[in-house]
């Protein structure tokens, strides 16, 4: 009989987060492990994606109608049976650690960033709180020292597994001219769009960008909370013949394969999948010093790197990629030998091998206990 593992994630909308979960979900049958996800909002892309995957999937809507909500979790629970709880984001880490308070399962918690954005009180409740966890899984090196020197949690409970992605999967080309026309350069971001991203450096950034080269694009890919502000900003500096926001779509690869560059102008970050997902598609990498990047992106051998918040440098990064094709197209290739070693296979089993000790391990104590 499988085990059965229930993601706890707040968000009823697809991100990166969301991305990694359902390919996780996707691959954990042949580790003889069983997943089951839950989310504290309502239904949107995420559950669409999670159904047709066939992946079994419940949404509390838990700010609608907090009451019904509880009476759903009792039903989960009692219908699913989990063995083990295996949490995402803030939200999600402190709502499972909740349940974790009623329930003897093991709860594994997750850090997918560096926070940048967390108050001292935010640290303070990951502090008090990180005791109901048996484990926390940082996709980050730099998520992993944000916990022990802002949240004093032992580095010893935190485990580092980077993200991977399917090197397999099929890229579908779409005509360029489908999204730009053919003579321009194009440069590419996707990401959800929300603060954390930096769309705003970007869009300051290709101002500066189109009184150089007026034959720069700018796609941007994705949807999010500060789509009406990035609109405007857009609007703004007079920019919508030069940026295209191409919305929320299912399979970036289709797009990435037309960007000539990805940037990724993020102020703060933790180990992003979108980097990986260009280079693996041979682009090569604008990206910030912040989180992992650094360790994901080699400066001038696989792309750039910039202060984040610099719309100044990010300007100069991608005027010099546009005007060094030989150079962009060489970084391009380094980034898809690079890519190899961060495998989805790799990921899915390091993340079993994780539920398999922590279940054995609690199966040891029930005994001894008995």
């Amino acid at each position: 009989m499988k085990n059965k593992i229930l993601y706890i994630l707040p968000s009823k909308e697809i991100g990166g987060t969301e991305r990694m979960v359902i390919e996780l979900a996707s691959k954990i049958n042949k580790f003889n492990f069983d997943p089951v996800v839950m989310t504290l909002q309502g239904t949107g892309s995420f559950h669409r994606i999670l159904n047709e995957k066939n992946i079994k999937n419940y949404s509390l809507n838990i700010k609608e109608n907090p009451i019904v909500a509880m009476m759903k979790i009792i039903f989960i629970f009692l219908k699913e049976k989990p063995s083990l709880m295996h949490s995402f984001l803030f939200a999600g880490n402190i709502f499972a650690r909740f349940l974790k308070f009623f329930l003897r399962i093991p709860l594994i918690c997750s850090q997918r960033s560096t926070d940048d954005w967390r108050k001292p009180f935010h640290w303070k409740i990951d502090k008090l709180t990180h005791m109901f966890c048996c484990l926390i899984i940082s996709n980050s090196n730099a998520g992993k020292k944000a916990l022990v020197e802002k949240a004093g949690i032992p580095p010893g409970k935190i485990q580092v597994i980077p993200n991977g992605i399917d090197l397999n999967c099929e890229k579908e080309k779409i005509e360029k001219a489908h999204i730009v026309p053919h003579k321009d350069i194009v440069v590419g971001s996707v990401g959800n769009l929300r603060k954390a991203k930096g769309y705003e450096v970007l869009i300051d950034a290709a101002s500066i960008v189109i009184k150089k080269r007026n034959d720069i694009r700018f796609v941007i890919v994705g949807k999010g909370p500060c789509e009406q502000s990035i609109k405007k900003r857009i609007k703004e500096n007079h920019l919508e013949q030069f940026i295209t926001l191409s919305g929320f779509q299912e399979n970036v690869y289709n797009y990435m394969v037309n960007f000539d560059m990805v940037v990724i102008p993020s102020l703060w970050e933790g180990f992003p999948v979108i980097a990986l997902e260009a280079m693996a598609c041979g682009k090569p990498v604008i990206a910030t010093k912040t989180g992992d990047l650094p360790e994901i992106v080699l400066h001038n051998i696989t792309g750039l790197l910039v202060d984040p918040g610099r719309k100044d440098q990010l300007a100069n990064a991608i005027v010099f990629m546009a005007e060094n094709s030989e150079i962009r197209t060489q970084m391009g290739k380094n980034a898809l030998e690079r890519v190899k070693i961060f495998s989805m296979d790799r990921m899915v089993e390091q993340y079993c091998n994780v539920y398999s000790s922590l279940l054995n391990e609690t199966h040891q104590q029930l005994k001894t206990s008995y």
